[in-house]
């Protein structure tokens, strides 16, 4: 683990909210580009300009310089790449070693729910803590989507069914994975599913949009969602290839595409985040692709918020994400679009100040942020606090004649095994006017006057 020890006067005492984060990892080459990864830190960048009191137990494969915040612990363990096997792995002894037996949870925010029952055995055996679960999630196995042989659709639903609150990130995918459950579980089970799913939009932060479209862009269409089979980019190249019979003043620019296509208007150029804006600050049109999944389109967000219009497939998703832009249905429409884009430079940029004004007004993720801040003060309310008890006391006085004791402290002092639940010990300290613990990585119990 990476555990740094403060100082004294390093630390600064507060009612910590401690949160595991439990990761959602599919692109291991490159971390910083992984979904999760750009996900989560939005999320702990956005609560961090909230409010100065959450810890973050970060676990990833290796340091991540993005998720370097001053209130993060990263954690490091080895996970398999594959997404079905990483989705069905869950090492006991790993998760033991990397949790330890002095830190305290408060949260779990998992975005993994097809670990939710082994994580949270393994929590309480090896923390003493029984802390809710909600988080985000990012992928469901839906059957008409996966490419393996077999999904892994009902595992993640019975780890679902242990949240308290799974955010997703379109109306169009909660109906989605609900259809399919109905398959399978009754009325009841339904209805509590529906509860747990709650929409989330994913959306930009407010520094990232530019404050002036590009009025001369070049003309370049691009394509910068993944070029897997659930975006139907073959359906795009088909596109590109009759748009070229009629014209050949365009490039497509294809920043993610890792195969070769013999196509003299195809460009696949690649760079850092900064440059990767850039390049899209000189694109004419975007293009936004059916998707067999539904989920929302953060490729689509990163080109509007650079000034970009875009065409998309006229479906829920897209709807949600931006109500008022140009939708085709089929082949036919989208060239005739694209058409009308690259004929009219003046329609183009009407556009491209209509999607930046859009996503100022309606897709600055830090709106949807105060929610989930709201939401970790109301699961934290909501637990199970210990009463005046004998043993309370004893620990407050503990507490006070010591002035600051660890968690191991504690253990040793109560002499108290692992069948020991602490959270509503933990929660009853945390609730008390002069008790207070740190913000640093290591939980610790100060008397305050």
């Amino acid at each position: 683990m990476n555990l740094v020890d403060f100082t004294e006067t390093e630390k600064s005492f507060k009612k910590t909210v401690r949160i595991l984060v439990y990761p959602n990892i599919t692109f291991q080459k490159d971390l910083e580009k992984d979904s999760y990864v750009q996900v989560i830190k939005n999320q702990i960048k956005l609560l961090n300009e909230l409010r100065d009191d959450l810890w973050f137990y970060l676990i990833l494969t290796e340091p991540t310089e993005s998720l370097s915040f001053d209130n993060v612990t990263q954690m490091y363990i080895d996970l398999p790449t594959y997404p079905p096997t990483m989705r069905s792995h869950f090492d006991v002894q790993k998760i033991k070693d990397l949790l330890g037996h002095d830190l305290d949870f408060d949260l779990v925010m998992s975005h993994l729910p097809e670990h939710t029952h082994q994580l949270m055995n393994t929590m309480h055996n090896v923390t003493h803590h029984t802390p809710p679960v909600f988080g985000y999630c990012h992928w469901f196995d839906v059957k008409d989507v996966v490419a393996w042989y077999k999904d892994s659709f009902l595992q993640n639903m019975t780890g679902l069914l242990q949240y308290d609150k799974c955010y997703l990130n379109t109306l169009h995918q909660k109906e989605l994975v609900l259809k399919q459950a109905k398959e399978t579980f009754n009325d009841a089970t339904i209805k509590k599913l529906d509860k747990i799913l709650s929409v989330q939009h994913l959306g930009v932060n407010e520094e990232d949009i530019i404050p002036n479209y590009n009025p001369d862009p070049e003309k370049i269409i691009v394509f910068n969602h993944r070029t897997d089979s659930y975006k139907h980019f073959k359906d795009f190249i088909t596109v590109c290839d009759e748009l070229w019979d009629m014209r050949q003043d365009f490039k497509v620019w294809i920043p993610l595409l890792d195969q070769s296509l013999d196509r003299e208007y195809i460009t696949t150029e690649k760079g850092n985040k900064d440059w990767y804006y850039k390049q899209l600050q000189k694109c004419y049109v975007g293009f936004s692709p059916k998707q067999k999944y539904g989920g929302w389109s953060v490729a689509t967000t990163d080109g509007m918020m650079n000034g970009v219009p875009y065409i998309m497939y006229d479906d829920t998703y897209y709807h949600e994400l931006y109500q008022i832009g140009d939708f085709y249905k089929n082949i036919y429409e989208a060239v005739q679009l694209l058409n009308v884009y690259l004929d009219d430079p003046r329609y183009r940029n009407e556009e491209a100040d209509k999607c930046l004004d859009w996503t100022s007004k309606y897709l600055v993720y830090k709106n949807t942020i105060k929610d989930m801040s709201n939401y970790i003060d109301d699961l934290l309310s909501k637990q199970k606090v210990m009463g005046d008890s004998d043993k309370l006391k004893e620990i407050i006085n503990h507490i006070k004649t010591n002035k600051s004791v660890t968690k191991k402290d504690l253990g040793n002092f109560l002499g108290w095994g692992r069948g020991i639940k602490f959270t509503p010990y933990r929660r009853a300290l945390m609730n008390h006017p002069n008790i207070f613990d740190t913000v640093s990585n290591r939980p610790t119990y100060n008397w305050i006057e």
